[in-house]
C-alpha cells in the first residue's frame, strides 16, 4: 500500500488520548500488593462452587452465548440494593458502566464535569468520546463548591464517592443536594461506597436524572471477574442499555456475581475485617504524626514525613523504599494535589503490619 499513514487515519478523538495507566501487576511471589484497592480476601466460597456449577462435568455450556441482559445478577443487584431488578444494569465492571454513560450523555456539545482530584479514568473516557471534561477544583481542604458544580455548563456531572484518590466521604444528602441543584445527568460513581456507612442506591427512584455505579472488585473479592452494575431508574437503565455490548458479561462471571452478592454474611464480616484494619493504621499514623486524610475506603491517602519535612520528592522516596521493600504502594507523581503523598490499600492486618514496620524503619534511617 502506498502512502499509508496510519496516524491521518486514527479518529481525531482518540488521537489525542494518552491511554489509563492503571496499577503495576507484579510477577513473581512475595509482594505486598498494596497498590490497586483489591480485596485482600477470597471471595466466598460460594463464587467456586457456582463456577464450577456453571461449568458442568464437560465445559459444553461454555460453548453458548451467556443471558445477554444478565437478568438473574440484575435481580441479585437489585435485591441487594433494595431497588427493582428494572433499576438495574450489570457491567463488566464499573468501568464499563462508566463507558456507557459517557457514550449516552457526553459529547462535543455536552461536556463532562467531575471535582478534581477525582477517578484518572474520567479525562480518558471523555477524549475518546470527544467531550470537554471540566474539572472543578475542591475548596478549603477538599471540601466540595458547590456553586461552582451548579453553574458549569456540564451535561454530565461524574461524582466519585467516596472520592479516589482521597478516600474522603461524603453523606448521602451531599447526593441529594448535587441531584437536586445540578441541572443534568449526576452519576455517582460508588466503587469504594462498601468501606462507608452510606449508599445514594435507593434515590434513584427519586431523582430521574441520577445514576448510581459500583464495583465487585473492591468489596467482594472479583477484581479478576470484571463485574460491576449501573442503577438507575428504569427509564435511564433502557437509555444504558442501547449501548450496552449486547454480552458484555461472559456465563461464568454472572453465575459469580450471583453467588458473591448472595453471602451477606461473608461481605459484611470481611468489610468490617478491613474497617478495623484501617482503624488500626490510622491510629498508627497519628501516633508517628504523619498527616492523612480521613479515609471511608479501602485504601489511605497519607503524606511521608521525614525529619519535619513533607514534599513531593520525600513522597516518591518513601514509595521507592517501600517498593525495595516489596510492598507496593500508588504514587501520583504527576498529580500536584497529591503528589507529596502516598495511597495506600488497606490489606490484611499481617500486611499493615508489615507496612507499619516498614514506615519505623524509613523514619529511622
Amino acid at each position: 500500500m502506498q502512502n499509508f499513514n496510519l496516524n491521518e487515519k486514527i479518529s481525531s478523538s482518540v488521537s489525542l488520548v494518552d491511554a489509563y495507566v492503571p496499577g503495576e501487576q507484579p510477577q513473581g511471589g512475595g509482594w505486598v500488593k498494596l497498590n490497586t484497592n483489591e480485596f485482600p480476601y477470597p471471595p466466598t466460597p460460594r463464587v467456586r462452587e457456582a463456577i464450577l456449577e456453571e461449568i458442568g462435568s464437560d465445559a459444553s455450556r461454555l460453548r453458548l452465548y451467556p443471558e445477554p441482559l444478565s437478568k438473574k445478577l440484575r435481580a441479585e443487584i437489585g435485591r441487594h440494593f433494595g431497588v427493582g431488578a428494572d433499576c438495574a444494569m450489570a457491567a463488566n465492571g464499573s468501568d464499563d458502566a462508566l463507558n456507557i454513560a459517557m457514550r449516552c450523555f457526553c459529547d462535543a456539545k455536552k461536556p463532562l464535569a467531575s471535582l478534581d482530584p477525582s477517578y484518572s479514568l474520567y479525562p480518558v473516557l471523555a477524549k475518546i468520546q470527544g467531550a470537554k471534561l471540566i474539572q472543578i477544583p475542591f475548596k478549603n481542604g477538599f471540601e466540595i463548591d458547590f456553586d461552582a458544580i451548579f453553574k458549569c455548563s456540564a451535561n454530565t456531572f461524574f461524582f466519585t464517592n467516596p472520592n479516589a484518590p482521597t478516600g474522603k466521604g461524603f453523606p448521602v444528602e451531599t447526593v441529594e443536594k448535587i441531584a437536586d441543584g445540578f441541572g443534568g445527568m449526576v452519576l455517582v460513581d460508588e466503587a469504594y461506597a462498601p468501606f462507608a456507612d452510606y449508599s445514594a442506591a435507593t434515590l434513584v427512584k427519586k431523582y430521574p436524572n441520577l445514576i448510581v455505579t459500583g464495583t465487585m472488585s473492591k468489596g467482594w473479592g472479583l477484581a479478576g471477574m470484571r463485574l460491576g452494575w449501573a442503577i438507575a431508574n428504569p427509564e435511564v437503565i433502557e437509555i444504558l442499555d442501547r449501548v450496552r455490548d449486547s454480552y458484555n458479561l461472559d456465563r461464568l462471571a454472572q453465575a459469580a456475581g450471583i453467588a458473591a452478592l448472595s453471602d451477606e454474611e461473608y461481605h459484611a464480616k470481611y468489610v468490617q475485617e478491613i474497617k478495623n484494619t484501617r482503624r488500626i493504621t490510622e491510629h498508627f499514623l497519628d501516633s508517628i504524626g504523619w498527616k492523612y486524610i480521613k479515609s471511608s475506603s479501602n485504601f489511605i491517602l497519607l503524606t511521608p514525613n521525614k525529619n519535619g519535612a513533607e514534599c513531593p520528592e520525600i513522597a516518591a522516596e518513601f514509595a521507592a523504599f517501600l517498593r525495595s521493600k516489596k510492598i507496593l504502594a500508588r504514587y501520583f507523581a504527576s498529580d500536584p494535589s497529591v503528589n507529596m503523598s502516598i495511597r495506600l490499600t488497606i490489606g490484611t492486618p499481617e500486611q499493615m503490619q508489615t507496612v507499619m514496620d516498614a514506615i519505623t524503619q524509613w523514619t529511622n534511617i
